[in-house]
């Protein structure tokens, strides 16, 4: 698909045998039924190969595994003095072990190497999973969430550095010789369980009885009121809205044709109902998920984020604590404990860009890779949270498949030919190399302080996305999400 030309549907019509030529379509085919439903995504190479560093059964043995960690520095740094350059992260990795923040430097240092060469990304990628492990450890030292925050980070690592061909056979495979990952996830999930267990009494003791997580959606329309209308209404900015096709349209040559090389966003309807996940139900049914997976400790924003991302707090909890806490209610009104705590606010809960997917494997037999990603896949999240929450203007460096599960969301796009003055582009978190951030607020932009987004005004795409939408939003584009009801959403960025 790296190509620039289209590819021709062939007789076959819109099926994999179309897209890679006269050779394969020359083949024998599978002996499967035609309409039989593709692979579900446990299978696929980018969560096949990632599975060792999201769980183990060998026991955790801190002090040998800080030995095991230390040990590898050293090699790494030997490593590193025989390449005669990236002195840098030589001398981070030398005193690693010994000092204050040591791991942290070790990452900084191998994350800027990464921007300038990729001739020895597999020696930096190391760097940074070894210096993960280490902070992993420290952090696990102190409390059982900040264990786990950092437990998660090293596990995502693994993951995006991960052999899609590594299915672990071979003892020299990253797989095997990083399974230490997998089993520093488990400690640190198991410790936060813990933590969390020793306080469920006293949380429950605050729950109005008959407290039940909410199904998604029941009448939408009692969270939306007249939100869609006002937010996409033609006199604030006129904008078009993105076309939409029918999955059955829309197939993988068709999309790449019309679509992916022509990077022109569209809503795909239907691929859930044609390829049979079971996510638009089961993900739909929060009690479902409460009691399936309700014991994985995710990170949750609280409160209203603004553009600049000033305000809202983050914290880790429990699946199960979040779902009680703010997508749960006695009654048939919008009461949540959170809400009754600290009022509309404190109401908004968001579990944003999380690798759940991972964390809670028996997830990926409820869906499957969109064909539309081509075979290939960077990465895959899980978005679940309230009505209100909003992703703030911004850019990705890969293409990106946004799949509504359930509930609402209403998505504003610019291409990138608007010009990247009009956002009044800033860094942060050191990841400008890879994303844009905008400081602008969407919603309700101040032309006083950022002038130059009036430039954008009538060249916005707009989608209000409803379970089984799929939104393609090509690489580079401008984008803005709110939840107009409470949501669930997958992402693919391939």
């Amino acid at each position: 698909a790296g190509t620039a030309s289209a590819i021709s549907s062939g007789s076959g019509g819109d099926d994999a045998w179309g897209l890679f030529g006269a050779d394969d379509a020359a083949a024998p085919k599978p002996d499967a039924p035609q309409n039989a439903p593709p692979p579900r995504a446990s299978s696929h190479p980018f969560f096949a190969s990632a599975r060792f560093a999201w769980s183990s059964d060998a026991p955790f043995d801190r002090d040998a595994m800080t030995r095991e960690l230390l040990d590898a520095v050293q090699d790494l740094a030997r490593r590193c003095e025989r390449q005669g350059r990236m002195e840098r992260l030589r001398d981070a990795l030398e005193t690693c072990g010994s000092s204050d923040g040591g791991a942290s430097q070790v990452i900084a240092a191998a994350v800027d190497a990464l921007q300038s060469t990729d001739d020895e990304a597999s020696l930096l990628n190391e760097c940074i999973l070894t210096a993960r492990g280490i902070k992993c450890l420290e952090a696990m030292a102190r409390s059982p969430l900040e264990g786990i925050e950092a437990a998660v980070l090293l596990s995502e690592h693994a993951t995006h550095t991960a052999a899609p061909d590594d299915d672990g056979r071979d003892a020299g495979s990253g797989a095997r010789r990083h399974a230490w990952v997998g089993a520093m996830y488990a400690a640190a999930q198991a410790a936060a369980l813990g933590a969390a267990d020793d306080g469920a009494e006293a949380r429950a003791a605050e729950y109005p009885p008959g407290l039940r997580p909410w199904a998604l959606m029941p009448r939408p329309s009692k969270y939306m009121g007249n939100e869609v209308f006002v937010m996409t209404n033609r006199e604030v900015d006129p904008c078009a809205e993105v076309p939409r096709k029918k999955a059955e349209e829309c197939g993988a040559a068709a999309f790449y044709n019309e679509h992916l090389r022509t990077a022109a966003p569209v809503v795909i309807e239907g691929i859930g109902a044609r390829d049979e996940w079971v996510a638009v139900r089961s993900f739909c049914d929060l009690g479902w998920l409460r009691e399936q997976f309700g014991d994985a400790c995710v990170p949750v924003e609280v409160g209203r984020r603004t553009a600049d991302g000033a305000s809202g707090t983050s914290r880790w909890m429990l699946l199960r604590e979040f779902i009680d806490d703010f997508l749960s209610t006695a009654d048939d009104s919008l009461d949540t404990p959170a809400r009754r705590r600290g009022g509309a606010a404190a109401a908004v809960g968001y579990v944003s860009q999380h690798s759940l997917l991972h964390q809670c494997d028996g997830l990926q037999d409820h869906f499957s890779v969109p064909e539309q990603c081509m075979g290939r896949l960077a990465a895959a999240n899980a978005w679940l949270g309230t009505f209100g929450t909003t992703t703030h203007l911004h850019t990705d460096e890969a293409d990106n498949m946004l799949c509504q599960i359930g509930g609402h969301k209403l998505v504003r796009l610019w291409p990138p030919e608007v010009g990247d003055a009009c956002f009044h582009v800033e860094s942060r978190g050191g990841h400008g190399a890879y994303n844009k951030f905008s400081p602008v607020d969407a919603d309700k932009p101040d032309l006083e302080k950022f002038p130059e987004f009036a430039k954008a005004h009538g060249k916005c795409l707009v989608a209000v996305l409803g379970p089984d939408d799929s939104l393609f939003i090509p690489k580079g584009w401008w984008h803005h999400v709110r939840a107009l009801t409470p949501s669930f959403s997958l992402n693919f960025w391939f």
